[in-house]
């Protein structure tokens, strides 16, 4: 009777849950690409910068002077700037169904134009959030694609620009000459 009883327990016990699905990853964007003036597919890409700072000078503490020194400053800035498909770094193109696209028969098949799928964090785009589009469609992964800036994602999501900034010594100064009092009024 015992046995019987939990033998009925353990069978009639609720079957766990199958573990947490794992995350997708973000969604990609898409992308419209028209051919330019010379026929050649661009598509935007961040690329750093780096840029002197203009019309000015920081006083910082050098080398123990408490009076400190003259330094220029120098930024390093994400820029998005249009470049040919043929020129984006690190480029792997594929198809929604994941089959890989060599960059040439891709530059072929957008000589007259269209939509393309964008990875959103330069890594390859999950195959869930691709179920969406026809199997031909052209996937884009760069790290060079990623956007960044208040327009990067629709809905508000935020991504600020890579800024690192290294101070650079600059041109020494000359030492201070003392003013010429006036002449006394006669």
């Amino acid at each position: 009777m015992l046995t019987c009883l939990t033998l009925s327990l353990v069978l009639g016990a609720p079957v766990p849950p199958a573990g947490t699905p794992a995350t997708m990853g973000p969604l990609p964007r898409l992308l419209e690409v028209k051919p330019d003036a010379d026929g050649k597919i661009t598509v935007p890409v961040t690329r750093a910068e780096k840029q002197q700072q203009q019309g000015g000078v920081i006083v910082i503490g050098i080398n123990g002077n408490p009076n400190g020194g003259q330094a220029q400053l120098e930024i390093q800035q994400d820029v998005a700037k249009p470049v040919p498909l043929t020129e984006v770094k690190e480029l792997k193109v594929y198809t929604a169904d994941g089959k890989e696209v060599t960059v040439a028969d891709a530059t072929k098949r957008l000589a007259k134009g269209g939509t393309v799928v964008v990875s959103a964090d330069g890594k390859k785009v999950d195959p869930r959030h691709l179920k969406l589009f026809r199997d031909d469609v052209l996937v884009l992964v760069s790290p060079e694609l990623v956007a960044h800036g208040p327009n990067a994602m629709p809905g508000g999501n935020v991504v600020f620009p890579n800024l690192q900034f290294q101070v650079v010594p600059a041109l020494p100064v000359a030492p201070a000459v003392p003013a010429v009092p006036p002449a006394p009024a006669k």
